[in-house]
């Protein structure tokens, strides 16, 4: 059974003034929903200098309102790296870092925590992925530790997922954020993810072909293409539409809410462009990552409990 415990929005109203150009996000609990990937050595122990990607928590409450689905999600080719041509095996094991709620700078050596991911049991995958190949999207139950009060993390509420309606709205050239992990800025007493913005470049109608390693065939993904500059590491971080509402804005009228559109899937250095796997890949496979009670409804709620 899994703990009951407060709704939280990803988004308001509020804005922040973030190098004199005003972004929807609330940036702390986006902050807060980040955990950076560690990989794990042949015993199983965490490699705390060995990065690997990004994931973000999200929560999907059930319909009585109780929050009874605490997720992790990040890109397929972070736990499955043989799919994407990326590596040789597969890990059975990774960490993920978080911060401490407790924390004294002054007085403790560090403020984050690695948390133990099994990739498997008993011969079967404890994570899913789409029934589509060419999608690069996995959705793990978040390690029940996370719901202990000790780490100061936030879970992303599913109702932030932009629906289909709300994202045909949006297009190339419309504004977008994202935050994860940078290696070598990734923080040392504490988790420090690094924000990134950009634009929508491109909308492909087809999947494109993208090798991981040069010794290694092309593997079929469907993205969007984002004019941004993300870095290996950033990959599974979640990527948001930021609409950019002026302070006071009416944010009923004109463009579509702030909304989470999709997870960083590749990057190809030396152009600044992202692929971003689209959102409703990302719906689908947390819909059966679920149980029959989960309030797999869109929009912000009226209210929070």
């Amino acid at each position: 059974m899994y703990r009951r415990f407060g709704l939280m929005l990803l988004l308001s109203v509020a804005s922040f003034n973030i190098s004199h150009a005003i972004t929807s996000l609330n940036v702390p609990v986006v902050t807060k929903s980040i955990v950076f990937f560690f990989a794990s050595d042949p015993a199983g122990n965490v490699i705390k200098d060995k990065l690997v990607a990004t994931g973000f928590l999200v929560l999907v409450p059930n319909k009585v309102g109780e929050n009874t689905y605490p997720l992790l999600v990040t890109a397929r080719h972070v736990v499955d790296p043989v799919w994407a041509g990326c590596e040789r095996s597969n890990p059975t094991r990774l960490y993920i870092r978080v911060n401490n709620l407790r924390f004294d700078p002054n007085t403790d050596q560090t403020g984050v925590s690695y948390l133990r991911v099994d990739l498997s049991a008993n011969g079967l995958l404890s994570w899913l992925k789409s029934e589509d190949e060419a999608v690069d999207v996995a959705v793990l139950k978040a390690p029940s530790e996370l719901l202990s009060g000790n780490y100061d993390i936030t879970f992303l509420n599913f109702r932030n997922f932009g629906k289909q309606d709300e994202i045909a709205k949006i297009g190339v050239g419309s504004q977008t954020a994202s935050a994860g992990l940078v290696p070598g800025l990734e923080g040392k007493k504490r988790n420090n993810p690094v924000f990134h913005f950009g634009k929508i470049a491109s909308v492909p109608d087809e999947t494109i072909s993208f090798p991981c390693k040069p010794e290694f065939p092309p593997r079929a993904v469907r993205v969007w293409w984002l004019a941004t500059t993300l870095v290996p590491g950033t990959s599974g971080s979640p990527i948001f539409f930021d609409p950019l509402f002026p302070p006071g804005a009416d944010v009923t009228a004109g463009e579509p809410r702030g909304m989470i559109i999709g997870l960083q899937s590749l990057s190809i250095g030396g152009a600044d462009l992202a692929g971003m796997t689209p959102a409703k890949y990302i719906i689908d496979v947390i819909s059966r990552s679920v149980g029959p009670d989960a309030d797999l409804s869109f929009g912000l709620p009226a209210t929070s409990h």
